[in-house]
């Protein structure tokens, strides 16, 4: 056989036989799907219930946010006075999707409301002070910002000397060692003093919950409300891989059912041009289509092209919009693709089992595309990953962060500060800037404190399992309960099943080689006793594989729908062979 896959390893989740059993009965479950459930810390009926069966009654008191009042009234008499408000987002996913979703309400309101997204390269990441000079000449009385502002103290002040008031919406960190900006009102789940249930808002889940506070606020019900916008709610929470658990998932469930109805002619055209007018929306079509055709506008050309797509109420503007991303999103791969052959490059010079957390920098390098070297990089070898893009005339360095469980990526950059211009971001995603003159010791000081943190086993690629299974044990009453805790995510994983010597009945190859599809022998499951099993871009292993021959196989059940059948179907995930 060709080995040209390396096995991950498999690591069984622990069961709990007593706990499982009492879900299974309560709630007439698969033994298998109420051990999924205890796996992942539901181990009462009632919480089982409650997550199997999301409602929007679920959300949580939008009060709760901390300023939230204070928010509302500075908006209310904004309003109330026509006053000239501006919008301030970010220029990713996040970013456009809390814009757009400030800038309709309050437009339907009666506001007069502009917003503003930035360009990358010549705006910068965050409020800056060139915007605030350009809002007081524009008479702007009020500027909110959203997925942005934690950090800008100084633009805060400036714009108050201006009599521009500030609220601040956003969901990054703020600074464990600085005040917080001194705005009419800080809403950000963080903050050490909120008293709202769940931290893990995206931006755009901020200003969803600061937008419907005002509208309570205001005496109106929010059932319209919700409904016109949870399809920007989920867009951006995904593309944003914040956590699908908690008040995110149910967020993402009803977002989804609205992004699949939307109303939105930029979206529907968009979905159209990604080839989804007759396929299922879930969470990976928005991390995998939707999210980097709208990401692709801030990393190759104008951010300003996903916000008007989410804005437009022209059915050709949405469409020539489309088109558009389509395009950028093809250069965005292209353009990604030879980055990240130069980033290997250099990673192959590197004495790997010594190198902790990877520093990989390029000249000029797109700052839109450095985020997706990290992330592949960090994918490839399962470590901590910067990547830098140097400008060669100026020395200034715009880098992104990507880390792994276990470091605290935004608690490391907080101890190389003396490195550092800026930074900002999460625990396992950051965003900094500083001069090519610090790279070496600031890659220095990041190795060492992940040598603090990490050990060898924790860069060994890991699968985590839920189920051990025979092929005909994963039954389509097993698979309809596990779809029940869709989406599927960050913080919600796609449970993982094995099977230990699974006979393969036939070896196939789709889309031109491409892909590898078996049929496993799964006797007594359906009227053809076999199972088909897909494993996307591993094409080239059919060539070893024989029918007859068996394999220890990991997978993800899904259910298939063709014409009025309905069959489960294995997405494999990783294999082993009794040779290997």
């Amino acid at each position: 056989m060709r080995r040209t896959h390396i096995s991950k390893r498999w690591n069984l989740l622990d069961s709990n036989p007593e706990t499982e059993a009492i879900l299974q009965s309560e709630l007439n479950l698969h033994p298998y799907a109420a051990r999924i459930l205890v796996q992942r810390g539901i181990t009462s009926p009632e919480e089982a219930d409650r997550f199997l069966n999301p409602s929007m009654s679920h959300f949580h008191d939008p009060f709760l946010l901390p300023d939230i009042e204070a928010g509302c009234d500075r908006l209310k008499t904004a309003l109330n006075n026509h006053e000239k408000i501006l919008i301030h987002g970010d220029y990713d996913c996040d970013g456009v999707t809390s814009a757009a979703l400030w800038t309709r309400c309050l437009r339907t309101l009666g506001a007069d409301v502009d917003v503003f997204v930035p360009h990358r390269k010549r705006d910068g990441y965050d409020i800056r002070m060139p915007f605030i000079e350009e809002a007081h000449e524009r008479g702007v009385k009020l500027i909110i910002t959203t997925d942005c502002g934690i950090q800008r103290s100084a633009e805060v002040e400036r714009a108050r000397e201006h009599g521009i008031d500030m609220i601040i919406t956003d969901h990054h960190e703020p600074s464990a060692t600085n005040s917080l900006p001194k705005a009419v009102a800080v809403i950000n789940p963080h903050r050490r003093d909120s008293k709202y249930p769940y931290q893990h808002l995206a931006g755009v889940g901020v200003a969803f919950k600061t937008c419907e506070a005002l509208l309570l606020s205001l005496g109106q019900k929010v059932d319209a409300y919700r409904r016109g916008y949870l399809d920007l709610v989920a867009l951006g929470t995904v593309a944003d891989m914040m956590p699908l658990t908690g008040e995110n998932r149910t967020i993402v469930k009803f977002g989804l059912e609205r992004l699949r109805e939307t109303k939105k002619p930029g979206l529907r055209a968009m979905i159209h041009h990604a080839g989804f007018d007759n396929k299922l929306i879930d969470s990976r079509s928005i991390g995998y289509h939707f999210g980097p055709r709208l990401n692709s506008a801030g990393r190759i050309d104008e951010s300003r092209i996903a916000l008007d797509i989410l804005l437009t109420k022209d059915e050709a503007e949405g469409d020539r919009l489309a088109r558009r991303l389509e395009e950028l999103n093809i250069a965005r791969r292209e353009e990604t693709d030879r980055y990240i052959e130069a980033a290997l490059a250099q990673v192959a010079q590197m004495d790997i089992a010594d190198v902790r957390c990877l520093v990989v920098t390029g000249s000029n390098w797109s700052a839109g595309i450095v985020g997706l070297v990290a992330g592949k990089i960090r994918e490839r070898y399962n470590r901590p990953t910067i990547a830098i893009s140097i400008d060669e005339q100026t020395g200034a360095c715009r880098g992104s962060a990507r880390s792994v469980p276990g470091f605290d990526m935004h608690e490391a950059l907080g101890s190389c500060t003396e490195f550092l211009g800026e930074f900002g971001g999460h625990q396992m995603a950051a965003g900094l800037s500083m001069e090519q003159k610090n790279i070496t010791d600031f890659s220095a000081q990041l190795n060492r404190l992940a040598s603090l943190k990490l050990s060898e086993e924790d860069f060994a690629p890991t699968l985590e399992v839920s189920i051990e299974a025979n092929p005909a044990e994963v039954t389509t009453r097993l698979v309809e309960q596990i779809a029940q805790m869709e989406p599927f995510g960050n913080g919600n994983p796609s449970p993982l099943f094995i099977s230990s010597s699974a006979r393969m009945d036939d070896v196939m190859t789709m889309t031109e080689k491409k892909h590898l599809k078996l049929r496993i022998e799964s006797l007594g499951s359906n009227r053809y006793n076999q199972t088909d099993a897909i494993w996307w871009n591993k094409g080239d292993m059919a060539e070893g594989l024989k029918p007859g021959g068996t394999l220890d196989i990991c997978y993800s059940p899904q259910l298939n729908y063709w014409k009025d059948n309905v069959n489960v179907q294995f997405m494999l995930e990783d294999v082993r062979a009794p040779e290997w």
